[in-house]
């Protein structure tokens, strides 16, 4: 099963719309240009970064 990112509108389905399809169809939707291959948050060998970002420490305001 593969990730793929459709280019067009192909009903049921819009351009930009993600869907997990099998193999061989990703691969012939790839071939024929209507969908291109998206990586997956839990693919360990994405090209995102597997180490999240950290954002501010929350602080409380002094009481009076």
């Amino acid at each position: 099963m593969k990730m793929v990112e459709f280019t067009r509108d192909m009903r049921p389905h819009r351009a930009g719309e993600t869907r997990v399809v099998p193999d061989v169809v990703a691969d012939k939707l790839i071939a024929d240009g209507k969908a291109k291959l998206r990586d997956s948050v839990f693919d360990k060998t994405s090209s995102q970064s597997a180490v999240p970002t950290v954002g501010k420490a929350y602080k409380t305001r002094k009481r009076k």
